[in-house]
Order: structure tokens, then sequence, then C-alpha cells
């Protein structure tokens, strides 16, 4: 439960702290006094979003503080340790900053946290129920939830819910390829034309590089046949090759030679060895004589073109163009494989939505037995806060057209006729704001043991209600607080004389500021305030007396 509320710098107040205890606690003041910054505190502590309006006027910041006691609550314990945010067994402490330009900071048990920390731990602590809190029976949203929380089937709702997100991963995984199979048939033809093209020339890793090489040395080699052929041409092939002509003219030499063996007898010497050497070096390059196949080369040459030609289409290097076959490859497997893909996957999102309808068919069951159950203790209840005429019921209806939906297939409706013989019709139809407000207040008591939130804030839901209806909701309120924490803020005497404890807030010009305080009440103060509240201003004898009788009266 909350122990003790800490405020500084919030609006009209300067610093209040405010000590809380087990039961019902009523907070009441005149008109603007400032009853609901109680309210305002709260909600900023439990992550409402920040408004620097909040902040008092020529402050720098405002600060809001709350230490629960939560002994037994496991749940909360757990989220702190998952959250790093622990702190004492059975205390829970937070504190909220916000500045006057907006900015927002706050601590769990002294430990800095996201705003979302604080809206987390706050739900399993506090449950503010508005002024207009009524206006939430409206939506059918809400209408369904809070039927689940009467029935507790938070498990099972919650079952649904968790099936119908299983249910919706899979079928969008499975319209994912089917789309991706639509996609894959409309370039399927070209897929296997390109990969016949790249498999025609079975090109492994590397296989590129060898075969530039291999042309280099091919087309190398019809270049040395043709400086060979030359050679070989001019020294013995062609007609007056080197050769014949030097043989000739080493002949002639010969002739002469005796004329002059001195001088010719050496040079002839030296003339028939060169000639021996161009014999031999003929010979050698007519072993040399290459053998390139011009076909071959042709062929290589077309494969490297092709290569070129494939590589510009798919955008790579030609040594890349293996794995552009790879991919290719991969993909269209990869699209022959969709159908056998989707055909498990349906059987799969069939699965899921079978056991989602079993699921929510249970669900729908155990619905219609809480909603009856809720409409009967709803119209028992709202016949003690002066509606003796009044009847509520719970309509279900299913719907059994649409996509599975989280909440199941149930849609409720709230009926309300507040006369005797009137047709019940949906609650926005006819209900008034007081009604409404009853009738909120009503399943609120009827479901709060259900959330088991150890304290509950109601802020003014007696709005628009007095006399013997006041007394009855202070007595429900009363009854309320003997399991949980209750903290009403209120303007009716009634429902203050309920109450446990009372809080009374006032304010006061000090010095060229309006002020705002509040301050625990005892007996004595309780009636000076209740009898405030029944008689205006002017607090007489009697109206002390009534007021006394009213909280003696009100307590029993």
């Amino acid at each position: 439960m909350l122990e003790q509320l800490e405020v500084t710098n919030l609006a009209l107040s300067a610093h209040n702290c405010l000590d809380f205890g087990p039961g019902m606690v009523a907070i009441t003041g005149e008109t603007g006094a400032g009853k609901s910054l109680t309210v305002d505190a709260l909600s900023l502590i439990l992550g409402a979003r920040s408004d620097p309006a909040l902040v008092r006027k020529g402050c720098e910041r405002l600060e809001v503080a709350a230490r629960f006691a939560v002994p037994g609550r496991q749940e909360v314990r757990e989220l702190l340790r998952e959250r790093a945010l622990e702190g004492e067994d059975d205390t829970v402490l937070l504190r909220r900053e916000i500045t006057a330009e907006g900015r927002s900071r706050a601590w769990v048990n002294g430990h800095p946290c996201a705003l979302r920390d604080l809206k987390d731990i706050g739900s399993l602590l506090v449950v503010i129920h508005g002024q207009h809190e009524g206006l939430r029976l409206l939506e059918a949203p809400c209408q369904l939830a809070l039927i689940d929380s009467f029935g507790h089937l938070g498990d099972e709702a919650a079952a649904v819910a968790a099936q119908q997100g299983d249910y919706r991963q899979l079928r969008d995984a499975l319209t994912g390829l089917a789309e991706r199979q639509r996609e894959g048939a409309a370039r399927y033809r070209d897929l296997k034309y390109d990969l016949k093209e790249l498999e025609e020339l079975d090109l492994a890793e590397g296989d590129y590089e060898d075969l530039g090489r291999r042309f280099d040395v091919l087309a190398s080699q019809g270049r040395i046949e043709s400086a060979v052929g030359l050679a070989l041409g001019a020294l013995s092939s062609d007609e007056g090759n080197v050769i014949d002509v030097l043989e000739h003219r080493l002949h002639d030499l010969e002739k002469v030679r005796a004329f002059n063996e001195e001088a010719l007898g050496p040079l002839l010497s030296d003339f028939g060895d060169a000639l021996g050497q161009l014999a031999s070096i003929r010979d050698r390059l007519a072993d040399l004589a290459p053998t390139a196949d011009p076909r071959e080369v042709e062929r290589l040459s077309d494969l490297l073109g092709r290569c070129h030609d494939l590589a510009r289409k798919h955008r790579v290097r030609p040594e890349e163009l293996f794995k552009v076959t790879d991919r290719l490859r991969s993909e269209l497997e990869e699209f022959l494989a969709l159908k056998g893909k989707i055909a498990a996957l349906t059987e799969e999102v069939k699965a899921a939505r079978g056991r989602y309808e079993e699921l929510a068919a249970a669900l729908s069951k155990d619905r219609a037995l809480a909603a009856e159950r809720l409409g009967k203790e709803v119209t028992a209840l709202i016949r003690e806060l002066a509606m003796p005429d009044g009847a509520f019921s719970v309509a279900l209806s299913r719907d059994e057209q649409s996509r599975p939906l989280p909440q199941g297939r149930d849609r409720a409706e709230f009926r309300f006729s507040a006369n005797l013989g009137q047709e019940q019709r949906p609650l926005g139809e006819v209900a008034s704001g007081g009604e409404l407000s009853r009738l909120s207040l009503a399943i609120e008591a009827l479901t709060a043991g259900s959330r088991a939130t150890p304290t509950m804030l109601f802020d003014e839901v007696d709005t628009g209600i007095s006399g013997r209806t006041a007394s009855a909701v202070g007595g429900l309120l009363r009854r309320l607080s003997r399991s949980t924490q209750i903290i009403t803020v209120t303007h009716l005497p009634q429902v203050a004389a309920s109450a446990s404890s009372q809080l009374r807030v006032t304010k006061a010009v000090e010095g060229a500021e309006v002020v705002s305080h509040a301050e625990p009440l005892d007996r004595e103060g309780r009636i000076d305030e209740i009898a405030r509240m029944m008689g205006g201003n002017v607090v007489t004898a009697a109206t002390r007396q009534g007021a006394g009788e009213l909280l003696d009266g009100q307590r029993d």
C-alpha cells in the first residue's frame, strides 16, 4: 500500500509530506484548494506525461516521491529484479523530477530508470479511478476487459492473445513465402536461361584466369611460329637463301685459294665454321617449329568473349562469373523448394488457427458465465446505490467472420435500464453521468479483488450524487477498503465520514503567493471539516453535532 507521498513545488503546493494508513483515506477541502494535487502527484509518479505547467511558478523543478509497502507482492519483486531496480524487500521507493523546461528524470529505489519502468511498476501498485472513469464503460474493449477481470479470465485471455500472435506470425510468414513465389515465378524463365548460359561455360573458381593464360600461350606460339618460319625461309627454304648463297661464295673462294693461301686459308676456315654454325641454327630452328592449332586459339578466343559478354550482362568481373552461377543456382533451387515450404507452413497455419479457435471458444464459454454473473451482481449493487429499479446486463456476441483477433471472437455490450419495466438498452444511450459514475464504481468494486492492486485512488467519483446515494457510495468504498487501500478525493460528507482517516487540503496566502497545504485530521478536526462540508463555511453547534453523528453512523 501507499505509505507516504512527498510533493515539492507542484502547482500550489510548495511542500507537502502526506502519510497514509490502511483502510479508506478521504481527502477533502474547499473547491480550488488543491485536493486533486494528490491525483496529479500520483499520476506523475506512475509515469504520466510530464507537464511543465505543473511546476510551481518561479521554481526550477518539481519533485514527487512515494513510498509503498509491498510485503508478499512477489510479482513486484520479480519485476524489480528483472529491471535491476531492487531495493529493500518490502519497500518500493519511486521518485520523479520535472523541470520548468519539461525535462523529466525518474528513479526506482534510488536507481535511475526509464519512464516505462515507472509505468510498469506503478501499474502493480496503484489504480487511479478518475472522475470520468464511467465514460470508459462505453468503450467496447474496456467492457470485454472488465468481464475478464471479473471472471478471473486473465490467463485464458492472455493465452488467446498469445495464440493469435503465433497465428499472425505464421500467417505473415506464409504470405511472405507466397509473395516470393509469385516474384520468382515471374522471372523463373529468365533465371533458367541465365543459368543455362553460365552452366554451358562451366566455370569454376580460377577457370577464367586459366583460360586467359592458355590463350596467351597459344597466341604467343603463333607469333613464334611465324618468326621461326621466316628465319628458316631465310636460311634454307627460300630461293636464294642465305646458306645456299654463302656456300656458292665459299666455293668461289676455294677456287682462288691457291693463289693466296696465306691470306685466304685462315679466312676460308673461319668462313666454313660460320657456315657450319648457320646450318646448325637452321636445324635447331626446324626442331623448334611450334604446332599451334588455330582452331583451339579461335575456341579459346570465343570462350573469353562470351565470358566478357556475360560479365557485362551480370555486372561483375569475368573472374567472378562462377559466383553468379552459384547464386543463380541457389536462387533457382530455393524457388523450386518454396512449394514444399508453403505446403508445410500452410499446415502449421491451419493448426495454429485451429488451436486459436479452440482457446477462443473456451474463453467465450467462460465469458458468457462471467457476463451473466456480472450482470446480476452489478444490478444488486447499484440497487444499494439508490437505483432501486436499475437493471444491468451484458450482451455477448461472437464474430465468426473476421480474422482471429487478440481479444478472441467475443463482442460485449453493456446494457442498462434505470426504471422498472424499461427495456435495457446500450449504456451510452440511456445512462446519465451520475448513473454511469455509480455503475462504474459498482463494477470497480466487483473487479478490484481480481486485480489484487494494493491501492486504489478514486478522484471525485461521487460527482452528481448526494443524500442516501452518497451514504451508499461511502459504505461501498469502506467495504472495499477491507481488502484494498482506498484513497478517495471527495466533496461529500457521507463519503468522507465513511473513511478510516481523513486529510484536509487548504490554501492560504503566504507573502505574495497562494500555497496549498494538506494536514491529517483527528476526530475533532474531522467533525469540523465534515460540518463545513454539510453546511458550508458557517459551522454551528448543530452542524457539528450532525457531523459527529454522521461520522459515527457511517463508520458503524
